[in-house]
């Protein structure tokens, strides 16, 4: 928003210095001129070397008027103090330009604040910076505030619908409603009433992981195929929101601790039978130190990732391939951690 005032050229050299001076119509007229610029210079030069203040009224007031600007609250009464003091014909057209200004920076912070509530905060740095047209800011907050006030009408909407959709055991209804589907078409299917549908209203609803293309045509749910418009069996149940999707879960390697080990080692000494199958030495007594180790990791790995929870004997004798008509064991209580 551009000010009606060249401010800055009134408050330096406009304000307080004479109009531009016409053009000489004589060679006399030309000749003063030149002796009453070389008097300033003179007066100047004394002022200079005596200390004495020979400065002229404009000078002081451009001197008073340094380092002030018109756009800072705290500047302003100052301003209007030196120009009541060395130009009063111009108070008036200061005191105008002051409240423009006052006027502007209001409607600046209004307009930045209403921004930052209606979630654009980047127009709203824009416009304390002043790079954003206050023209265009203004805009954009009163098309927001037409959108907010749209969707609170249409939210109001459509959960007294959903409410009446429940109440009449219609769960299309309420699948259309979630899927964000035409409040004015499913209103003329709940309060019986073909007028009130659009003619083209249409939304997304799911068949499993099937998205379908769905609409409302004479009161009936009908999905798009093919060969035209079809529709869709009672029987079928739809869904307004896409399913979720499944992340598989990832084996994760677990170190095994020196208390697994224990803990592994004592079902081994209760369960002998697991390790049966293994290769062992010492006369097939005693089973290899490095199969244990190895029998133990894997059985730890399938004990930490199962899920469900299983026991550390369950593990065992499947990292063993062993398995046992009832899976129970003492040790069965052993918590993960």
């Amino acid at each position: 928003m551009a000010l009606k005032t060249d401010l800055t050229g009134m408050l330096t050299e406009g304000l307080f210095q004479p109009t531009q001076e016409p053009i000489p119509s004589s060679y006399r007229e030309s000749v003063l001129r030149s002796v009453q610029r070389a008097g300033e210079g003179v007066r100047r030069g004394v002022g200079a070397l005596t200390g004495a203040d020979t400065m002229t009224t404009r000078e002081r007031a451009t001197k008073a008027m340094q380092g002030l600007d018109i756009n800072n609250p705290a500047d302003q009464p100052k301003i209007l103090e030196i120009v009541r003091k060395y130009a009063p014909e111009k108070e008036a057209q200061v005191t105008a330009a002051v409240r423009e200004v006052t006027r502007e920076s209001n409607t600046r912070n209004m307009l930045a604040e209403s921004l930052d509530k209606l979630g654009r905060p980047q127009e709203a740095e824009q416009v304390r910076n002043k790079t954003l047209d206050l023209q265009l800011a203004q805009r954009i907050v009163l098309d927001e505030q037409k959108l907010a006030k749209e969707k609170a009408i249409d939210d109001q909407q459509r959960s007294a619908l959903m409410r009446l959709a429940v109440s009449q055991n219609n769960p299309r209804a309420v699948e259309w409603l979630r899927s964000n589907g035409d409040v004015s078409t499913i209103a003329s299917v709940l309060l019986k009433d073909p007028t009130l549908a659009k003619a083209e209203a249409f939304s997304t609803m799911y068949d499993g992981d099937e998205a379908l293309r769905v609409g409302i045509i004479n009161g009936v749910l009908h999905k798009a195929t093919d060969k035209g418009w079809e529709v869709i069996p009672d029987d079928v149940k739809l869904s307004g929101t896409a399913p979720a999707k499944v992340t598989e879960r990832k084996p994760t390697s677990v170190a095994v601790t020196k208390e697994d080990r224990r803990a592994y080692n004592a079902v081994l000494s209760e369960e002998p039978e697991i390790a049966a199958n293994l290769e062992t030495t010492t006369f097939g007594l005693t089973l290899d130190a490095d199969q244990k180790t190895i029998l133990i990791d894997k059985a730890h790995q399938i004990w930490k990732n199962a899920d469900p929870a299983i026991t550390r004997e369950a593990a065992l004798r499947q990292a063993a391939g062993v398995t046992k008509e009832e899976d129970s064991d003492k040790f069965g209580t052993v918590t993960k951690g």
